[in-house]
C-alpha cells in the first residue's frame, strides 16, 4: 500500500522503529486519504512540532540563510542574527498554535497545547546560531570558494526508490567539493555518522568530503569523512532493507485500512510527544492498548 514511490529518509525509518502505527498513519493513510476529513486531520497533526524541535528547525534556517547571503556578499551583524532568529521562531510558534486550533475545530484534543515563545529558548537559539557562524571551520569555508544551498527535500534516485539524505549546502573550494550537513539533535554514533556520510556522498562525487557539524550539549563538534565506495554500497544495502520493512508494514493495512494488527509504539516515551496519539488506542495507556491488541491477534 505504498501510496507513492518507495522512499527512504532518516525520519521515515526512525518513525517506523519507534512506532509502526504512527508510520502507517503518516506515510500511508495521510497520503491516500488527504482529500477526506480524517486525512486532513492527520496531515495537520503531523505538522505540529514541539517548541524544542521548532527551535532547532529555526536554527537551521537562519544559518542556511546567513551562509547563502554571505555568498552573495551580504554579511549579517550579530544584532541582525538575533532579530532574525527571534522573528522566525515566534512566527513558527504562531503557526504551531494555529495548527492546534485547526485540530480543535474538528473536536479533537491533541497532547499539544498552545504556547507562547519562551525567552530562554530564543536566547538558546541565538547563541547556537552565533556559535556555528563564528566556528573556525565555517569561517574557513566562507573565506574560500563558493557555497550552494541544497534543500533537504531534494532526493536522489536509486533503482526504484528515492533516497533523502541531502547536505545542507555544498562548498566548492580549491581542494575539491565538501558536502556540509548539520546534525542539530546530538552527536550520532560513529557507525551512524559513517552511514550518514555515505548516503550524503550521493550528492557529490567519489572525492567529495562530507563535513558533519553536530550539536552536542550546545557545542558544535566537527567530523570530516571521505566515504569509500564500499561504505556507500553497504549503506544502500541497508536502505533497501529499510524500504522492504516499510513496504511490509504498509501491506498489512489492507484495502479496508485496518490498523488493528499494526504494532504500537516501542515504549511509552515514544507516545509522549506523538502528533496523533489522540487517534490511537494508546491514548488510554500504551500497555492496555498492547494487551487488547494481543487479545485480538489470538482470536
Amino acid at each position: 500500500m505504498f501510496p507513492q514511490q518507495p522512499t527512504w529518509s532518516n525520519s521515515r525509518i526512525n518513525l517506523l522503529q519507534r512506532c509502526p502505527r504512527a508510520f502507517v498513519l503518516r506515510y500511508g493513510l495521510a497520503q491516500v486519504s488527504r482529500h477526506h476529513e480524517r486525512g486532513e486531520i492527520l496531515s495537520i497533526a503531523f505538522q505540529i512540532q514541539t517548541p524544542w524541535i521548532l527551535l532547532h528547525q529555526t536554527v537551521r534556517e537562519v544559518i542556511l540563510d546567513y551562509v547563502e547571503d554571505h555568498g552573495n556578499g551580504t554579511v549579517w551583524s550579530n544584532g541582525l542574527i538575533r532579530a532574525r532568529f527571534k522573528m522566525d521562531f515566534e512566527k513558527a510558534m504562531r503557526t504551531r498554535n494555529r495548527l492546534i486550533e485547526r485540530i480543535q475545530v474538528h473536536n479533537h484534543h491533541t497532547s499539544f497545547q498552545e504556547k507562547r515563545p519562551e525567552q530562554h529558548l530564543i536566547d538558546m537559539g541565538i547563541e547556537t546560531c552565533i556559535a556555528l557562524i563564528q566556528h573556525p571551520e565555517i569561517q574557513n569555508l566562507l573565506a574560500q570558494g563558493s557555497i550552494k544551498r541544497i534543500e533537504l527535500t531534494t532526493p536522489t534516485q536509486h533503482g526504484r526508490w528515492k533516497v533523502y539524505s541531502a547536505p545542507d549546502f555544498i562548498h566548492c573550494g580549491p581542494k575539491g567539493n565538501s558536502l556540509i550537513k548539520l546534525n542539530l539533535y546530538g552527536l550520532p554514533s560513529r557507525n551512524n555518522r559513517e552511514r550518514q556520510a555515505a548516503l550524503t556522498r550521493l550528492y557529490g562525487d567519489q572525492k567529495s568530503t562530507v563535513v558533519l557539524f553536530s550539536l552536542k550539549e550546545r557545542k558544535w563538534i566537527v567530523n570530516r569523512i571521505i566515504p569509500t565506495n564500499d561504505q556507500v554500497q553497504e549503506s544502500l544495502n541497508l536502505v533497501e532493507n529499510d524500504v522492504e520493512k516499510m513496504e511490509s508494514i504498509l501491506s498489512q493495512v489492507g484495502r479496508n485500512n485496518d490498523l488493528s494488527l499494526i504494532p504500537l509504539a516501542d515504549s511509552y516515551r515514544s507516545c509522549m510527544h506523538c502528533s496523533v496519539r489522540f487517534l490511537c488506542p494508546s491514548q488510554h495507556g500504551l500497555e492496555k492498548a498492547k494487551a487488547e491488541q494481543r487479545t485480538l491477534m489470538c482470536q
